[in-house]
């Protein structure tokens, strides 16, 4: 499915829009989550927790480039685990 489809489906609030992103762009956001968490659980959890901000921003706002609209918010939600993770009470 291209990208202008699936954004009609993020605007008409149809949960088929999360599976096809999934299908679509599941495994980049992973990978760029894995490259910077190094760890499969964390990297899952920030890749789903970016459907979940593309769900809650697509409506008000309509992407040019759905790709690196999604690889865009991945890498901060990704960005954001790690500095989470690097604190000093969090590192042994």
């Amino acid at each position: 499915m291209d990208d202008l489809r699936i954004i009609e489906l993020y605007f008409n609030r149809d949960e088929q829009a999360i599976k096809e992103t999934d299908t679509k762009y599941g495994k980049l956001c992973h990978g760029i989550a894995y490259n910077i968490l190094n760890n499969h659980e964390d990297s899952e959890e920030c890749v789903n927790d970016t459907y979940v901000s593309v769900w809650n921003t697509i409506p008000p706002t309509r992407p040019h480039n759905f790709m690196s609209f999604i690889c865009k918010i991945a890498r901060n939600l990704s960005l954001k685990r790690l500095e989470f993770m690097k604190r000093k009470k969090r590192s042994a």
